[in-house]
């Protein structure tokens, strides 16, 4: 999880490794091309360009095989 463990917020970071362990890539690739999900950011307690920022590093680490 190289792209998750160079996030710096603790909270980005924490739903980075929630999606890449509850996610395929190519769920997480579908999420990134939508919305931010608003339910997930109430219940992470993340912005949008944080469930963005962490969606993206959980995607780019199953595209790195990790």
């Amino acid at each position: 999880m190289q792209m998750i463990s160079q996030l710096h917020d603790g909270k980005t970071k924490a739903f980075a490794k929630h999606c890449f362990e509850s996610s395929s890539a190519e769920k997480l690739r579908a999420a990134a091309e939508g919305k931010a999900d608003s339910a997930e950011m109430k219940h992470w307690g993340i912005t949008e360009g944080q469930w963005e920022e962490a969606v993206a590093a959980a995607l780019a680490d199953h595209e790195a095989g990790e």
